[in-house]
């Protein structure tokens, strides 16, 4: 008989909130009018798959515990506050080409400009310090440099739509996914 652990714990605490994730960003965000979402999507879901899988292959760092389940509750919480903060507004998927019509800064939106992508980090640095491995170096690296492409598609976006002047001056005084430390 296996008996639950504190590896198991950590596990199950990572794949809830990357099913959180998950559910939640498919109620949340739409595809934008005759335009089918980009492949480049499924980079998510197969960096959570990759994830999920080494927390069942690699070596579990007992002692990164309560640091990896302060940055999956920290994950969930900023994931919940972004997802409630535009909760009737519609959002397009990632890497979408639609032109945006409003600038929303309620919420998180006030301090950085990318709160669901500052929060799928924040699980995937979680999850790599509790299950250290080179897969989960890779994919930390991998989402990062997807993520900040992806903040930058849409920052394209907002420099070519009526609400430049405005995205401008919120850019100057947010960060892309933590706080500006001085405004």
């Amino acid at each position: 008989m296996h008996s639950f652990t504190l590896r198991n714990a950590a596990q199950i605490a990572a794949i809830l909130v990357w099913v959180r994730h998950l559910g939640g960003a498919a109620r949340t965000f739409s595809r934008a009018k005759g335009e089918l979402p980009s492949r480049l999507i499924y980079f998510f879901s197969l960096a959570i798959g990759i994830m999920i899988y080494g927390s069942f292959n690699t070596p579990f760092e007992r002692h990164m515990v309560i640091p990896g389940m302060i940055g999956l509750s920290g994950s969930i919480a900023l994931f919940e506050w972004a997802r409630r903060s535009v909760h009737g507004k519609v959002f397009s998927y990632i890497f979408s080409n639609d032109t945006p019509e409003f600038l929303w800064t309620s919420g998180p939106y006030a301090y950085i400009r990318n709160p669901f992508y500052a929060s799928y980090l924040l699980s995937y640095v979680a999850a790599a310090i509790m299950f250290p491995s080179i897969a989960s170096l890779i994919v930390v690296v991998a989402m990062t440099i997807y993520f900040n492409a992806a903040a930058r598609h849409e920052e394209r976006k907002f420099a070519r739509s009526p609400l430049a002047t405005e995205y401008e001056a919120y850019r100057r005084r947010t960060g892309r996914f933590i706080p500006r430390l001085r405004r």
